[in-house]
């Protein structure tokens, strides 16, 4: 049989380019909320196999007459949940189960059968050794975790969430506060005042500790993820330094629920430009 090579080869060339066109066009399709092909894979505690990790990156005093601290957050803050056994690379399983548990407080269908706070004061709990536990396994499996690669894609990551908060006939939305490349202050004051928790995307997890003394703060700044992580913010606090009547400095941090077995609470300073990648207000209803 005679064939035409140079026929044959026009209509491969042809469709080639129609095939890449038409799954050009798919991607496109897939509901996004970036263009981004970062991942969130840093875990510690339970079986992990990664350590902690704690490295210190600078160390200032900041001498002063006086300070003020304006804090501003959520009511009775939000959950300290720290990982679990078996879930490999889950920080984004974590971080979805504290805002969860924060507003459970709020619809109690969304973890059956369990109260997430003490009722004499309204301060939540930490993990308990049932309910928390199969919080974190649903999520991580809504999530994808480790399907396509290490870690939790971001998308994937609120993509679970709001699956799961739809599952419980509630639901989720998220507003989008990154700002250039940072977290939008005044949108995360505001979604503080609304008592609304922040789920944040951190390249890296360098955190502060402001360590008191008279007349004088140290501030120790640490990298205590070098791997992408995720976190839920729920507090700004700021420090203002004064010598005299003088305002010569003023410092703002997001506190947050780090989703770590160790120091499970950290600062995270909101002006920086090296850490966010992305930063959500996270509403339930």
């Amino acid at each position: 049989m005679k064939i035409n090579v140079r026929k044959s080869l026009c209509w491969f060339v042809i469709f080639g380019i129609l095939l890449n066109v038409v799954c050009i066009f798919n991607v496109g399709l897939k509901p996004s909320f970036a263009e981004t092909s970062d991942r969130y894979s840093a875990t510690y505690g339970g079986d992990a196999p990664t350590p902690y990790e704690y490295t210190e990156i600078s160390n200032e005093t900041v001498n002063y007459t006086r300070r003020e601290v304006v804090p501003v957050g959520l009511v009775n803050n939000a959950p300290l949940y720290t990982p679990i056994s078996g879930l490999d690379n889950g920080c984004g399983a974590v971080a979805g189960a504290i805002i969860v548990g924060f507003y459970d407080k709020y619809y109690e269908e969304l973890i059956p059968n369990y109260t997430t706070y003490l009722s004499f004061n309204g301060k939540y709990k930490g993990n308990d050794a049932t309910y928390i536990p199969k919080l974190m396994r649903e999520l991580y499996t809504l999530m994808r975790t480790n399907v396509d690669d290490i870690g939790v894609s971001r998308d994937d990551c609120l993509n679970g969430l709001k699956a799961y908060v739809q599952g419980k006939n509630r639901s989720l939305e998220y507003e989008d506060i990154k700002n250039s490349n940072k977290v939008d202050y005044n949108s995360f004051k505001r979604a503080m005042n609304e008592n609304k928790p922040v789920l944040l995307f951190c390249d890296k997890t360098v955190v502060y500790n402001v360590i008191k003394s008279t007349n004088s703060d140290r501030i120790v700044g640490a990298v205590i993820t070098s791997t992408a992580h995720i976190v839920v913010g729920y507090e700004l606090y700021e420090v203002k330094y004064y010598n005299g009547d003088n305002l010569f400095r003023t410092d703002r941090y997001i506190r947050v629920a780090t989703g770590l077995s160790t120091n499970s609470e950290y600062l995270l300073k909101i002006d920086a430009t090296d850490w966010c990648n992305g930063a959500y207000t996270v509403t339930v209803k």
